[in-house]
């Protein structure tokens, strides 16, 4: 199945185009604290309404602008920390693992999966805790804002298995958007991949992450989700892993990576990625394993 980007990037072309961020203008504090590896964007947003942090020796406040290359920032009164080498992991997320650093209400972390050797790395974008697939974890904060913000429309593609079997008009219907109650929702591809009984299987491609935006969708049209899988990311594929594998990714994903995020709206097919057959999505096109929900079986998973 074949995924030109050409389609996307034109599917896409009336959406605002957002520009690089210019270091004259400032930065986010929140922002500069993400790319320095201390907290995720939202905790780094908790710190400045705690009063953590400063700039030059004021309280700092949620949107401030600065300038890292003058600006003294200080968080809980140290300096921030000078950078760290960066990071680059990918992880087949199963179902039951919340794609947080923290969460007292969750079962197991997505963090869980990574060796100890991999360091403090954040996952990139949005994956619930009932669905599976490829999670990139990093430390490099620049690049993942330009992977998870909608306005670089980097492509991220699922595997769905649904409730009933859906017809060609209401696959249109989703692509051409659909009111959810915090806006229009609009996927860049649906398509049919098989049906089995009163079950099928489609394939979604987003260029946006809204909270399970997918599930919402497909329950609109009177398809429940049943099973979803998150199978390739900014070209980048699961291959081989199984579910609770993690590996570090090589130089040249690494590469195509930072690629696809080059400029906003023109995300770029990897060797591996959107643009080919994915390699890596035999054990998706499975028969859903329970009409009644997603699975929650648990694959063996490799902790560090």
């Amino acid at each position: 199945m074949f995924f030109d980007l050409r389609h996307i990037a034109m599917h896409n072309q009336d959406q605002p185009q957002g520009q690089r961020p210019d270091p004259e203008q400032g930065i986010r504090v929140q922002r500069v604290l993400q790319q320095a590896g201390l907290a995720s964007r939202r905790t780094a947003e908790e710190w400045v309404l705690k009063g953590r942090v400063t700039v030059n020796g004021t309280a700092a406040v949620v949107g401030q602008k600065v300038y890292p290359a003058r600006d003294r920032i200080l968080v809980d009164g140290r300096p921030l920390p000078t950078s760290n080498p960066k990071a680059y992991w990918m992880v087949y997320k199963p179902v039951g693992y919340t794609s947080s650093l923290k969460d007292r209400h969750a079962e197991h972390l997505i963090t869980e999966l990574l060796p100890k050797a991999a360091g403090r790395l954040y996952p990139v974008g949005r994956l619930d805790r009932d669905s599976s697939g490829l999670v990139i974890m990093t430390n490099d904060g620049a690049l993942a804002y330009r992977l998870s913000h909608p306005k670089f429309q980097v492509p991220k593609v699922y595997e769905v298995w649904v409730e009933g079997v859906p017809r060609q008009h209401r696959l249109h219907r989703i692509e051409r958007g659909i009111q959810l109650d915090d806006g229009l929702a609009r996927p860049a591809r649906v398509e049919l991949l098989r049906a089995e009984g009163h079950h099928a299987q489609l394939r979604v491609v987003l260029t946006e992450g809204r909270k399970r935006e997918i599930r919402r969708l497909l329950q609109a049209v009177g398809h429940p989700v049943l099973e979803l899988t998150r199978v390739q990311y900014a070209g980048l594929t699961l291959g081989s892993m199984k579910p609770g594998e993690a590996r570090a990714l090589a130089p040249g994903e690494i590469r195509d990576l930072q690629q696809a995020v080059h400029r906003p709206g023109t995300a770029q097919a990897s060797r591996s990625g959107v643009g080919g057959p994915p390699d890596g999505r035999s054990d998706q096109r499975r028969r859903p394993r329970s009409a009644s929900g997603p699975g929650t079986g648990r694959s063996t998973s490799r902790r560090g």
